[in-house]
């Protein structure tokens, strides 16, 4: 028998077993309530009939008596009005009177309902009625002497007959046969009731009880252990499936590697400790197919690596591109699982970000570590190659850092540029927007640390030696792309103001107008114009008129934000790109540049000496959204608000008409 057979087997027989051991439990139950039930019914019919005939009678022989007690009194007129009353208020049905002379009715008078022919049943007797003829009225008598020695008898009666049994049925709630000498018994009620007793007390009756149905009971309970049934099977199947299909596959997946092949997965379902065995399967499966690999291709990926490597430094300038594959090389060359390159951060010269990752570093995050923090960050500021283990989170005499990967071993090899490169910082030239990687003082631009080597062996000295040519290899190509970022910073920017030049302004506002359209948000453009300009030239020459535009860049720069962009225009003209920045944002920007600008004399030098000149600005606004949609016509909105400007008096801010 095989797992699933077995398995399914025993499921059934653990749920199976207690469910047909309750269902026969239960219907012996349901039979045993049911007997009880019509039992209980029964008697209480029976009980419920004596004691109904019983207070019949007892009424009757009460109103006889009473009848009788009224005529003992003398009061012979009132014994009939008794008579009469009590067979208005229906507590009998008839009086007969025998033997009244003294009345106004004559002897053998009777009221109400005529007295039935046929057997009267005595209420006073103790005994069950035991004659031949069919019974037709319960009665009862009493007798009064009279004076003259003669006897008066009075008997009340109540009819025996159908309405009587039907009444009496009610009460009873069951079916009553009379059991008396008629060819056609009276009856009320079905003759086919479910249980039968019979009573004796005054009349003999028949007594019918509904009698409880179990059957339908019977079949709900058969369909519920079927469908109990059909469940607990297909429950099995699927248990027994669900825990054999996943062993299955991964002995065929075994015996595929048996054969050779790495590349087989097993699928893992759930959670359970098979879908564990499945993942633990997976994962060395997929560990000596690495290796393998590793071992098998280490020469045509190492010939392939370093092809890739010529091909993409001499092919492209994007330093994200080149410093993966620089790493992606030294991983295959070392056999490390894992390595990262970290730069020198642009804006923060201490600390070092992650530039290039490979393999499973387990962070989740780009790693940010500071010079001298942590084992890169010791490894850096001391400018030394080192290699080792790492245990308990420590290498030497440092500490892991959180953002450090938690791996076992590690070499990393610091590396620094040729000659230091100097950052500019003239007019709206800034370091930070050089998005290479600076040097710090010691010249170190970065370090590579691979992690790991496979097979987990120890980094040896020779991986330092090969690791510093990969090295020197990226600080080359840090160097050379910042070098032409550089050049292109420079085809950028006004050599004298150091400002975007005019090629840059119009990039810029075209995206700006892009961007405006695309998001609905407003950006202000701002064209100052120096006021008298051709005055100043030609007065003292144009040397002293290119000290004021550059100290005017300079106080230009000092007012407006990092988002924000200044351009030279052309001449004595310049421009300011605001970005999300409406008409109102604008008007005070333009208010505090000409405040800037007027608020203390411009010192030049010229052949005479220092001078200290009053130099004014007039500036005009227009905001994209608002004035214009496009780069073209915001230019236009803009100088037309500069010439309404002048024409106000110059040294003063117009916003352009809408």
């Amino acid at each position: 028998m095989s797992l699933r057979s077995r398995l399914t087997t025993a499921f059934l027989v653990v749920v199976l077993g207690p469910v047909l051991v309750g269902a026969v439990f239960v219907a012996a139950v349901m039979s045993h309530l049911a007997d009880s039930r019509g039992e209980a019914l029964a008697n209480s019919a029976v009980t419920m009939v004596d004691s109904t005939l019983g207070t019949i009678c007892e009424r009757i022989q009460a109103s006889a008596a009473a009848v009788a007690l009224n005529y003992r009194n003398g009061d012979q007129e009132n014994a009939v009005e008794m008579a009469q009353l009590l067979v208005d208020r229906a507590v009998v049905d008839g009086v007969v009177f025998s033997s009244l002379a003294s009345v106004s009715t004559s002897p053998g008078t009777d009221i109400g309902a005529e007295a039935p022919e046929g057997s009267w049943v005595d209420c006073g007797e103790t005994v069950a009625y035991a004659g031949s003829g069919p019974i037709v009225a319960l009665g009862a008598q009493a007798e009064v002497q009279n004076s003259d020695g003669s006897t008066a008898v009075f008997s009340a009666f109540r009819e025996v007959d159908q309405a009587f049994l039907a009444r009496l049925a009610r009460v009873a709630d069951a079916d009553l046969i009379l059991q008396d000498s008629r060819p056609t018994p009276l009856e009320v009620g079905s003759a086919d009731a479910g249980r039968w007793d019979f009573t004796d007390s005054f009349l003999p009756l028949s007594i019918g009880t509904v009698a409880t149905d179990v059957t339908p009971m019977y079949w709900t309970l058969a369909a519920m252990v079927t469908a109990s049934a059909v469940c607990a099977v297909g429950l099995a199947a699927w248990l027994a499936r669900s825990t054999t299909r996943p062993l299955a596959e991964l002995s065929a997946a075994a015996e595929r590697v048996a054969q050779g092949d790495l590349n087989v997965r097993v699928p893992v379902h759930g959670r359970d400790e098979v879908a564990q065995l499945a993942f633990a399967f997976n994962r060395m499966t997929a560990q000596t197919q690495s290796y393998v690999n590793a071992l098998t291709a280490s020469r045509d990926q190492m010939r392939g690596q370093l092809g890739r490597l010529g091909q993409t430094l001499t092919a492209t300038l994007d330093l994200d591109r080149i410093l993966e594959v620089i790493l992606d090389t030294a991983m295959v060359t070392a056999g490390a699982e894992a390595g990262v390159i970290m730069l020198v951060d642009v804006d923060d010269a201490d600390q070092l970000r992650e530039r290039a990752g490979e393999g499973d570093l387990g962070l989740t995050e780009p790693a940010s570590i500071r010079i001298g923090e942590g084992i890169i960050g010791a490894i850096a500021a001391g400018g030394v190659p080192a290699h080792g283990r790492i245990i308990d989170g420590r290498f030497e005499d440092r500490h892991r850092a959180p953002t450090e990967p938690d791996a076992h071993t590690i070499v990393a090899v610091p590396f620094s540029g040729r000659q230091p490169v100097e950052h500019e910082r003239t007019g709206g030239f800034r370091s930070a927007d050089f998005s290479g990687a600076p040097r710090t003082d010691a010249g170190v631009l970065g370090v590579l640390v691979l992690y790991n080597r496979i097979a987990g062996d120890d980094f040896e000295p020779g991986d330092v030696d090969t690791l510093k040519t990969f090295a020197g290899q990226a600080s080359v190509a840090v160097e050379n792309v910042l070098l032409h970022r550089h050049a292109e910073r420079l085809s950028l920017t006004d050599p004298l103001t150091g400002l975007w030049n005019y090629r840059f302004m119009q990039t810029s506002l075209r995206r700006e107008a892009e961007r405006a359209r695309r998001y609905q948000r407003p950006s202000a453009l701002l064209a100052i114009d120096l006021d008298r300009f051709k005055t100043v030239n030609d007065t003292y020459g144009h040397p002293v008129g290119d000290q004021v535009l550059t100290e005017l860049s300079r106080r230009i720069t000092a007012q407006i934000r990092e988002v924000d962009l200044a351009f030279r225009h052309g001449g004595e003209e310049f421009m300011v790109l605001l970005p999300e920045t409406d008409a109102g944002g604008a008007s005070v920007v333009a208010e505090r540049l000409g405040r800037a600008v007027n608020a203390r004399k411009f010192k030049v030098n010229d052949a005479s000496g220092g001078r200290e000149l009053d130099i004014t600005v007039s500036i005009g606004v227009a905001v994209l959204g608002e004035h214009a949609d496009t780069a073209t016509g915001i230019l236009a909105a803009a100088d037309e608000a500069l010439y309404a400007a002048k024409a106000a008096g110059r040294d003063t801010w117009r916003v352009a008409a809408v």
